[in-house]
C-alpha cells in the first residue's frame, strides 16, 4: 500500500499574493502524474461578478489556467480547489484550498459615490451642468469618458473637478422639453491607477419642470415711439416705447402702426422671429420689446379694407424649448379707410358724393378758365410735399366731345386745406345751348394712384364729365 501523500503547489502560493501582469497564468503543480479530468473539475477561478473563464493547459504535471480577458487591476480574484482527485498510480488527495489574490495592484476599486441629478429628477431643459458623477478615487478622463452613455442634443464637452474626482458633463445645446435622458457609466471606466470602476452605474432624468405652455395672452395695434406725442401709461413697461392704439384687434392697425404680441411667459427669441406670418401675405420685421412682448412692424401698410389673419406658428417654443400647444391666429382689418371724393365744386354749384361717370357743369371764365374744387375724404400729408405734388400731376382734364376740342392745360394747382384741391385749367371753349362741349376729369385710383400718404387710396379710378358752359 502507498500512503505516501501527494505534493502540490500554486501560483500564487499564498493569499492575498499580487501578480506582476495582466496575463500571468494561474499554476497548480502535483509531484506525481494525475488523472488530468479529475483535477480539471476541481479547479475553479472567480470575482465579484462570478466565475471567470480562462483556458487549460498541461505542461508535464503543471496545470495551467491562462484568463480569456487578461486580470483587471485592484479586483479580488480566488483559485479554488475543491472535490477528490486521483494520481495515476491509484492515490487518492482531497483538495479544500481557496487563495484570494489580486494583480498588478491591491489598491480598492473606483466606485460612484453620488450624482446629480437624483434618479428619476425633474430638470429644466438649461440645466448646467447636465449631469455630475462623482467617483470614490481619481479617474483616468480618457476612459471614464468613453465609458459614459448619454444622448442628448448638442455637443458635449466635460469638465473635470476635484483632483478628477468629479466629472460634469455640458452641452452647447439646451435639452428637448419633456423628455426621459438616460445615463449610465460601463465598468470599463478605469481609475488613475488602471483599476475599472466596482460596476456599471445607471440613472434618468425628465425634463418636466416646466408644465406651462407658451400662450399668447394680448395682440393689439401699437404706435411707434416717433408718432406719439402723449404720457407714457404704466403698461409701457410692456410694449416699451410703443404705445397702445387700442385694448384689441376689433380695429387693425392704422398708417405706420405696429401689432403687439403679449406672452404669458418668456418666448425663446430666435423661433418667435420665424412665428409670425399672414394672409394675405403681410412682409415685416419683429422686434423685440420686453421679455414677453413683441412688435411686428409691417414693411409696408396693410391694404385698406383686406381682412388680414395673422397666425403664429405653434412650433413657438418658450425658453426652455417647451412648444405652444397649437396655432394662434388672429384675423383684423387696417384701420386704413379708402380715399373718397366727398364732393365737387365749381362756381358755386356742388355735388356731394359724386358718383364716377356722372356729369357736372361748370363755367368758363374769362380767359377760356375752368376752376373748381375737390374734397377728398382725408387729409393729404402736408409734411411731405410729394406726395401732394403726385396727386396734382396724376390728375387730367381732356377734351372730351366734341373731338374737334383743343387741348387744355393745367394753369394753377393749390391745396387750400389739407383734403382740398383747387385747380384751374385754361384753353377750355364753353358750348352753346344747342352743343354742348364736355372734357373728362380723371383721377386715378388703386395702390398705384391718387394716395393720400397716410396709406389710403382711391379704390378705382374717379371720372367725371365736366359740361362747360
Amino acid at each position: 500500500m502507498d500512503l505516501r501523500p501527494i505534493g502540490i503547489s500554486t501560483i500564487p502560493k499564498n493569499p492575498w499574493t499580487v501578480l506582476p501582469e495582466a496575463e500571468t497564468p494561474l499554476v497548480v503543480r502535483f509531484d506525481t502524474e494525475m488523472e488530468k479530468s479529475f483535477v480539471e473539475r476541481a479547479l475553479q477561478v472567480y470575482s465579484f461578478s462570478g466565475i471567470v473563464d480562462g483556458e487549460l493547459r498541461w505542461e508535464g504535471r503543471s496545470l495551467y489556467f491562462v484568463p480569456s480577458v487578461p486580470w483587471n487591476p485592484g479586483i479580488r480574484y480566488g483559485l479554488k480547489l475543491s472535490g477528490n482527485v486521483i494520481a495515476r498510480d491509484g492515490r487518492e488527495l482531497t483538495l479544500a484550498i481557496d487563495i484570494p489574490f489580486y494583480v498588478i495592484s491591491r489598491s480598492p476599486q473606483p466606485y460612484l459615490v453620488s450624482f446629480s441629478p437624483p434618479d428619476s429628477a425633474s430638470v429644466g431643459v438649461s440645466r448646467e451642468p447636465i449631469l455630475e458623477l462623482n467617483f470614490s478615487r481619481a479617474m483616468d478622463s480618457r476612459s471614464a469618458e468613453n465609458a459614459l452613455i448619454l444622448d442628448i442634443p448638442g455637443e458635449k464637452y466635460f469638465e473635470w473637478l476635484d483632483d478628477y474626482k468629479t466629472l460634469r458633463i455640458h452641452s452647447d445645446k439646451a435639452l428637448n422639453p419633456w423628455t426621459v435622458y438616460r445615463w449610465s457609466i460601463q465598468e470599463k471606466a478605469l481609475s488613475g491607477e488602471g483599476i475599472p470602476l466596482a460596476k456599471e452605474f445607471s440613472g434618468r432624468f425628465i425634463t418636466d419642470m416646466e408644465r406651462e405652455f407658451l400662450k399668447v395672452t394680448q395682440v393689439i395695434p401699437l404706435i411707434p415711439p416717433e408718432k406719439f406725442h402723449g404720457s407714457l401709461s404704466p403698461e409701457n413697461e410692456i410694449w416699451g416705447a410703443w404705445t397702445p392704439a387700442a385694448l384689441n384687434m376689433e380695429q387693425g392697425p392704422g398708417f405706420g402702426q405696429g401689432i403687439g404680441v403679449k406672452f404669458n411667459k418668456a418666448p425663446d427669441i430666435e423661433s418667435l422671429r420665424r412665428a409670425f406670418s399672414f394672409a394675405p401675405p403681410l412682409s415685416g420685421i419683429v422686434e423685440i420689446l420686453s421679455p414677453v412682448s413683441a412688435v411686428f412692424i409691417p414693411t409696408r401698410d396693410p391694404e385698406p379694407e383686406v381682412i388680414y389673419t395673422l397666425r403664429i406658428s405653434g412650433a413657438l417654443r418658450d425658453r426652455e424649448g417647451l412648444r405652444m400647444s397649437e396655432d394662434y391666429t388672429s384675423s383684423f382689418k387696417a384701420d386704413v379707410p379708402f380715399l373718397k371724393i366727398l364732393s365737387f365744386s365749381s362756381g358755386g354749384n356742388t355735388i356731394s358724393a359724386p358718383q364716377s361717370g356722372s356729369s357736372f357743369p361748370v363755367p368758363v371764365n374769362t380767359g377760356k378758365i375752368i376752376q373748381f374744387v375737390i374734397d377728398f375724404s382725408l387729409p393729404f400729408d402736408q409734411e411731405n410735399p410729394v406726395i401732394r405734388q403726385e396727386c396734382v400731376f396724376r390728375i387730367s382734364l381732356r377734351p372730351f366731345f366734341p373731338a374737334t376740342l383743343p387741348p387744355v392745360s393745367l394753369r394753377t394747382a393749390r391745396w387750400i386745406s389739407s383734403d382740398k384741391l383747387l385747380m384751374e385749367w385754361e384753353a377750355t371753349e364753353a358750348g352753346t345751348p344747342d352743343k354742348g362741349h364736355y372734357y373728362r376729369l380723371h383721377i386715378p385710383g388703386g395702390s398705384g394712384g391718387t394716395r393720400n400718404g397716410f396709406g389710403s387710396y382711391l379704390k378705382e379710378d374717379f371720372i367725371l364729365y365736366l359740361e362747360a358752359k
